[in-house]
């Protein structure tokens, strides 16, 4: 059995976003032909779905989690850096994902791709992907 590890960076723009990283964690399995990948943000206020990529989904999550755990929310976090929903909001959804790998490549259905959901932006972001299988 191997595993590999690898990890990447994703920049985001702006406090809340929706990003697409299935390719780039496509492109991390490396030769790995079966088996497993996990996905894992290595942050407390950002968020890892599988999920479709359709534009007005992307922003749906957004909104949605902002509707749920809103920004104005009490949080006694805030007293440090202001950002309560954005841990809060990444507890309930999570940070990391297992895919499966065949034929060397990610095993999704038809219209899932895997997405970054950022609640405390901008920042740089490591996706980890670690990788077990033949």
């Amino acid at each position: 059995m191997k595993v590999l590890t690898q990890e990447f960076e994703i920049k985001t723009s702006s406090r809340f976003q929706s990003i697409d990283i299935t390719n780039e964690v496509q492109n991390s399995i490396n030769n790995v032909k079966d088996g497993m990948a996990f996905v894992v943000v290595k942050h407390t206020t950002c968020a890892v779905i599988l999920n479709e990529a359709e534009p007005g989904l992307m922003d749906d999550y957004l909104t949605w989690m902002r509707k749920l755990i809103p920004t104005d929310g009490e949080f006694k976090h805030n007293m440090i850096d202001n950002n309560g929903h954005a841990h809060i909001s990444s507890m309930i959804i999570g940070n990391s994902r297992m895919v499966p790998v065949r034929d060397g490549k990610l095993d999704l259905g038809t219209w899932q791709k895997i997405i970054l959901l950022e609640f405390d932006g901008p920042r740089t972001r490591k996706v980890q992907v670690k990788v077990m299988g033949e």
